[in-house]
């Protein structure tokens, strides 16, 4: 408890440090200002305070707990004149104390690397490498380890040429390497290696080049590296998509895509610890939309529909059906001051439930408002609140249920 408060002196006093350094600080250093030619250093430090009504998701006995956050991080990037060639590395960390649980107290590291490259014959390449390592409790991507301290690490690195045939037709393929590891032999079950190949094509609509139309196909082979090969959740994925997208620079930015997606299992049954399970293909149309919409120039809306097949985190089904339909709003109040706030579902449907195990379907809803204040070019006071619930379909299911809210305050600043 000593070194925990210890600790906790010392980030208070670091953060009264930095903020006393960052109201002296002269304009000469404002955002955008550290730059060496076409190569620029952006230093950023962002802290926020916060008080959560239920730290573990429970669905009873809930534990409050009140969470300072620290995250400093560094980017650099340098920008070519011609169009598509850029490089971009960085690192973000997270320090996270907590007041009463501090066993609770975490870290996660972000390093990453972009770079890319197009020649004047059309010609395209682009690289990108993201790392992250925590061991914090909000669960991975499927929410496995949820509520709970889960440390893990997730590496992903993505490789992209492609090609200009005209000055409206192009085509890409992109090859992905995504991998997913525990740290605690009990969690290591969930290790999983994803090789993802995606082919593209791509062709301008419009004279102004803002609206470009889409077709891809995506194939996954994703391999559970802990699981033995006769009874692992092993699977392929062929994924196709049609639609739209929206470059920057008009009303509308983001991407628009409606298609179907099938999973099939390496192994269609297996037998562990005695019991059977049935590993069931799948097929389902899937969407993966995410698009940007400026109202008026004070006024933006997001929204985001997105629908695909995921993994279980579980043995009660193979997988599950992910559904996430969510819209954000950012209206600027005064000439320093906005508001933003949103409204998210997502429905986890695991269909082909293990026999005898009655249907099963969570139901996650969060609702937010939120105020920044931008105090100068380089810093931003803001403010949130955040309270979600998860509704289960059967008595079964209701530990899973929880009920949550957030309430934290906080300052973001970039040199």
């Amino acid at each position: 408890m000593k070194t925990w408060k210890r600790s906790l002196r010392s980030i208070y006093i670091c953060i009264g440090l930095i903020v006393s350094l960052m109201l002296s600080t002269h304009s000469i250093f404002a955002e955008g200002n550290i730059h060496y030619g076409r190569l620029n250093v952006k230093p950023k430090i962002s802290s926020s305070i916060s008080h959560e009504s239920n730290i573990f998701s429970e669905a009873s006995d809930e534990i409050e707990d009140t969470i300072l956050v620290l995250q400093p991080g560094i980017m650099v990037d340098y920008l070519d004149e011609r169009p598509g060639n850029y490089f971009q590395t960085g690192y973000n960390l997270e320090l996270a104390s907590y007041f009463k649980r501090n066993d609770n107290n975490y870290q996660k590291h972000q390093p990453y690397l972009r770079f890319g490259m197009q020649t004047p014959s059309g010609f395209i390449t682009r690289f990108s490498e993201q790392f992250m390592k925590t061991a914090d409790p909000y669960g991975s991507d499927n929410s496995y380890g949820k509520g709970r301290k889960t440390g893990r690490s997730e590496n992903t690195i993505d490789i992209t040429f492609g090609h200009f045939f005209t000055d409206r037709l192009s085509i890409e393929t992109m090859y992905q390497l995504y991998g997913l590891r525990y740290r605690d032999s009990t969690d290591q079950h969930q290790d999983r290696t994803d090789k993802i190949i995606t082919l593209g094509m791509y062709m301008l609509l419009t004279h102004s080049r803002k609206t470009s139309l889409l077709a891809e196909y995506q194939y996954t082979d994703g391999t559970y590296d802990r699981q033995k090969s006769s009874t692992s959740e092993d699977h392929k994925i062929n994924t196709f998509l049609v639609g739209l997208r929206f470059e920057p620079g008009g009303k509308l930015m983001g991407s628009a895509k409606i298609g179907f997606e099938g999973k099939s299992f390496d192994n269609p049954k297996a037998v562990i610890s005695g019991n059977e399970y049935s590993y069931e293909d799948n097929s389902t149309w899937v969407i993966e939309t995410n698009v940007f919409f400026q109202m008026s120039e004070i006024t933006n809306l997001g929204f985001r529909f997105i629908r695909s097949i995921e993994g279980s985190p579980d043995r009660d089904a193979a997988s599950y059906v992910d559904t996430n339909i969510g819209f954000d709003l950012n209206h600027k109040i005064q000439h320093k001051v906005y508001f933003n706030s949103g409204l998210n579902w997502v429905n986890s449907d695991y269909r082909d439930e293990r026999d005898g195990k009655p249907n099963k379907y969570f139901n996650l809803y969060s609702l937010y408002f939120g105020f920044k204040y931008n105090m100068k070019e380089w810093l931003d006071v803001t403010g949130k609140y955040l309270y979600e619930t998860k509704t289960a379909s059967h008595s079964s299911y209701y530990g899973a249920e929880y009920s949550g809210s957030t309430l934290l305050v906080g300052i973001d600043a970039t040199f």
